[in-house]
């Protein structure tokens, strides 16, 4: 189909808005003292729960929204898809090169609809990527992804064909816009998230927690930053707060890890201990 009637649009972001005793023969008012002196260079405790910023964050491009299906979701990014690529069309003229231009955009704009996952009871590919811990098996997840015009990766989750997590890949590098590091890219979020420290969560690989996070919340968003910094990138993730603090209801199944070897065969692949020599058995007797 022909999107000429684009031209007039105007280009437009397609980005997640964004929008840490005294000696006892001392002087009772000495010991006090220094107890107060050092209650106040003691640094607060690291937050038990993501830490609350001062702002609120709002989810882009216009009309991306929480509880969205795939297709509901795939239609905003046609519109924005449809804006990018108006600088395009504006540099050539109907013909060939002008039709090439439209079935590259119609592809585009498939891409959404046909990275459709389903995490069902068979083992997907994402089971080997960083994505892994991001979903479950038999409780109706599913995810799609694309790729954005600045190049970052955007992975989108749902339970039952509602958009609930929204997962940017970034890459590091010097003057980039996490920085070069995982500890810059936390440097820039805490200011950008105004001064607010992070709650800081270590890996976790029995609960699928692979990587170090920095947590934050505004109370309808729970934001993630993911230490991917070994391949040089840092996930920013985006979660709906009402989801996230009630994942374990939204989580009851259980399916037993497809990777996992087969008890039966453990048993038979096992290795049986090494027989102690002759003299060992009878220093034991």
């Amino acid at each position: 189909m022909k999107v000429r009637s684009i031209w007039a649009l105007v280009v437009g972001a397609s980005l997640v808005g964004l929008s840490w005793s005294a000696p006892v023969d001392a002087a009772p008012g000495l010991v006090l003292g220094q107890a107060k002196k050092a209650a106040k260079k003691a640094p607060p405790p690291p937050p038990d729960r993501p830490a609350a910023m001062k702002k609120k964050i709002a989810l882009s491009p216009a009309g991306l929204k929480w509880g969205m299906s795939v297709e509901a979701l795939a239609k905003v990014y046609d519109k924005v898809f449809d804006k990018e690529f108006v600088p395009l069309y504006q540099k050539v003229s109907p013909g060939p090169r002008m039709d090439a231009l439209d079935a590259e955009l119609e592809t585009k704009k498939s891409v959404l609809r046909r990275n459709k996952i389903l995490f069902g009871t068979l083992p997907t590919g994402i089971d080997q990527s960083e994505l892994k811990g991001e979903y479950s098996y038999g409780n109706g997840e599913s995810m799609t992804r694309t790729t954005l015009r600045t190049g970052t990766t955007r992975n989108f989750f749902f339970f039952a064909d509602k958009l609930w997590l929204i997962y940017d890949e970034h890459k590091l590098r010097e003057g980039g816009p996490y920085g070069a590091s995982f500890e810059e890219a936390l440097k820039i979020l805490t200011k950008r998230f105004g001064e607010v420290a992070p709650q800081i969560v270590e890996p976790d690989y029995a609960r699928g927690r692979n990587f170090t996070e920095a947590r934050w919340t505004d109370g309808g968003l729970v934001v993630r930053a993911i230490n991917r910094e070994h391949g040089k990138v840092v996930g920013m993730a985006y979660a709906d707060a009402n989801i996230w603090n009630n994942l374990s209801s939204h989580r009851k199944n259980r399916v037993e890890d497809p990777h996992a070897l087969d008890k039966d065969v453990a048993a038979a692949t096992r290795k049986e201990e090494p027989k102690p020599p002759p003299e060992e058995k009878k220093k034991k007797k």
